[in-house]
Order: C-alpha cells, then structure tokens, then sequence
C-alpha cells in the first residue's frame, strides 16, 4: 500500500504544476465538481481509502451520504441483480460493467458536499486525482477524453511533455497493490477486484468496517513484529 499511497502524492504534484504552469488552460478549483458526476468502479486500495474517509465523517454526514448512495446502489442491483455483497464487480465483466454504467447514467457521487466539495477529498481515489486533465501516456501519446473545460482549444505541442505520464507504470502499481491487499485481507491473490462507491458506502458498516480494522491490526503487528526488543 505504501508504493500506491507514495504514486498518490506523486500524482497529486504534477497535477498541482500542470495546473499552475497551465492556468490560462485549465478550469479545475474548488467547488467544481463536473467530473464528480456519472458512476466508476474503483480498485481495492482506493476502495479502503475511501472507507477510511468515509469513517472519518460526522454521523450525521454519514447518515446523510449513507441515503445517496443507498438511493444510487439500487439502480445498481436493478441493472445487475446478481450481484452479492460486498458487490465486487468482477464477476460481471467490462463490457457489463460499461452498461451499468450507461444506465445508471450521470448521477452526483453521493460523496459530493452541498457546496460541490469532496467530502473525502484527502481520501479520493486516483482516478479522482487526475480527472480532468488530458491523458497523455509517455509510450502511446494522446489517449482517451478530458474535461470540456480545459484545453478547450486543444493541446498546443510544448505542453505535451508536461501532461506526459507512464500510465502503465501506474496501472502496474495499483495492480500488484490490489493483488497484496487481497491476500492479505481476504485469503485469495485477486489483481482485478473493484466496487462502485455507493456499493462501498452501502457495505461499509457490513463488510469494509471490518475489512479497515483487519488491516489495521496486521499494520500493528508487523510494527510489533519490526520493533527492537528491550534488553
């Protein structure tokens, strides 16, 4: 989890440079929340990410939030009923998975704030981190769409370097970190287990609940395991 948490960070900084090198380009800031719309499933340790945000919230908001997603995660079952608990996606396939999310169409993330805020902004997933900018991998170029904000007028050439990202490097990174997770916190080596996050919202209290404290008592144990004995 560290290396993916260390990408995280990383992500984060270029974001920050290509959105102050790129002002006069780019429309992203506080309190736009365009690309917070439409459902996405996200990988397990974003999915752990975000059950800690969402464990961090007031209960209020929690009660608040739990009744959005509750509200979203219904359309869910009813475009893919067989889907179980805790709503793992993987047993409906991409292309499935592409018309749950077709139909499910461009709903708020119930995770959105009554002032377009991130709730658990610190906690988002990383799709969340570089949404917005176009997506330009270091091997293949330009691939894939961006926010109809930014770059409006297209890509000019010298901006090109700045947008570059090894996306396969990450891809690697949020694979082999996934496949840790699930050894280690669910007995089985899977590499390509992900949830739509009001599916997590609604199971956190049945499922991720228990699955942070899981992961928080073997963080402590290897702590204890590393700890110099006294003499």
């Amino acid at each position: 989890m560290r290396r993916y948490l260390r990408l995280m960070r990383e992500m984060d900084g270029w974001f920050a440079s290509v959105l102050m090198k790129h002002s006069d380009q780019m429309q992203c800031g506080k309190g736009c929340a365009l690309c917070c719309h439409g459902l996405f499933d996200i990988s397990l340790p974003d999915a752990l990410r975000v059950a800690e945000g969402f464990s961090a919230l007031g209960p209020a908001i929690r009660t608040q939030v739990a009744l959005r997603a509750t509200s979203v995660h219904e359309r869910i079952l009813a475009e893919a009923p067989e889907l179980e608990s805790p709503f793992f996606l993987h047993v409906l396939g991409e292309d499935r998975i592409d018309r749950v999310v077709d139909r499910v169409q461009s709903l708020p993330c119930p995770l959105l704030g009554s002032r377009n805020e991130c709730l658990v902004y610190e906690y988002r997933p990383l799709a969340c981190r570089i949404e917005g900018v176009p997506m330009v991998d270091a091997h293949d170029g330009l691939f894939g769409d961006w926010c109809e904000l930014n770059f409006v007028r297209g890509i000019p050439p010298e901006a090109l370097a700045d947008l570059s990202r090894d996306y396969y490097e990450m891809q690697e990174i949020e694979r082999s970190t996934s496949e840790g997770l699930s050894v280690s916190l669910l007995g089985k080596r899977w590499n390509d287990l992900t949830v739509f996050i009001p599916s997590l919202i609604v199971e956190f209290e049945g499922f991720w609940k228990k699955l942070l404290r899981k992961r928080k008592a073997a963080g402590s144990a290897r702590t204890s395991t590393c700890s110099p004995g006294k003499s």
